[in-house]
């Protein structure tokens, strides 16, 4: 399976790390900003998805908040951003005592969303009889984790491991 290669990838490549930092909603943006300006070479993103909305039969393409109060990292440092000086940010996710650095299919998800610059966009699927086949995308890289495929709703509920939880994500599918 792909993602567990991906997986021992993040674990031998002990240079970069991950991390997760909880903050007040609606502040993820400028918690990113701030941990960015704060520490050079760190990279920070929120976390959304391009939907497309349609307002009085006009329809045009959103990027919506998906992990509200969630903002992911990557940083060279073998120490933890200092948040004291990160207004609005709560706490740094502990993973296990003392230690900030995600392992295992945490890192793995951090790191997925920081190689999509935080945002999660549509994959692309095609039906086949009464079957949609996922064919690039999201959808396509989160195969092993779909559950269920909305046929009628052109989305798939993905169910991926975080922190001790499932995480529950509904990404949606353009038909080509």
């Amino acid at each position: 399976m792909q993602m567990s290669d991906d997986i021992g990838i993040i674990e031998a490549n002990t240079e970069i790390r991950y991390g997760c930092i909880f903050c007040l909603t609606g502040h993820e943006s400028s918690v990113a900003e701030s941990l960015e300006a704060q520490t050079p070479g760190l990279i920070a993103t929120s976390v959304s998805q391009t939907k497309v909305k349609s307002v009085q039969g006009v329809s045009s393409v959103v990027n919506e908040l998906i992990f509200p109060g969630y903002v992911y990292f990557q940083t060279k440092s073998q120490n933890p951003p200092d948040l004291r000086y990160i207004e609005d940010s709560i706490r740094l996710l502990e993973t296990t005592k003392n230690s900030w650095t995600l392992t295992g299919m945490d890192a793995w998800f951090a790191k997925w969303i920081i190689d999509h610059h935080g945002v999660i966009g549509m994959s692309k699927a095609v039906r086949i009889d009464k079957w949609v086949e996922i064919i690039s995308g999201p959808l396509h890289e989160l195969k092993p984790y779909i559950r269920i495929v909305d046929k009628h709703r052109r989305r798939g509920l993905v169910v991926l491991p975080f922190h001790n939880r499932e995480v529950r994500i509904w990404l949606k599918y353009e038909l080509e």
